[in-house]
């Protein structure tokens, strides 16, 4: 796992999160986030937009509310998921059945 030097500002910029603790939200975003795959809806729309417009970032994962841009396993740069998405964030996340 890498982390880019425009993702560290980001990270900063946008969450506030130290040299530690970006490395270690980078590892978490990258192996809990949510995946497109695991979208529904607007969201897997947007996340669709988001692939379009930069096709190199082939891994995009949503943790918490932040979308966290990934080229295979460097991170490329962190931007906030809309307001509009996140207020329904549950609901276009799809069930997975655990068997």
């Amino acid at each position: 796992m890498q982390i880019s030097k425009h993702a560290k500002k980001r990270l900063k910029e946008r969450c506030g999160f130290n040299k530690k603790s970006q490395d270690r939200m980078a590892q978490k975003a990258f192996k809990d986030g949510i995946t497109h795959s695991q979208t529904k809806g607007k969201l897997n729309k947007w996340i669709t937009s988001l692939y379009f417009k930069n096709k190199k970032a082939n891994n995009i994962r949503i943790y918490g509310d932040k979308a966290y841009i990934f080229c295979n396993e460097i991170l490329v740069t962190v931007i906030q998921v809309p307001a509009d998405l996140r207020k329904n964030l549950k609901d276009m996340i799809r069930e997975e059945l655990s068997e």
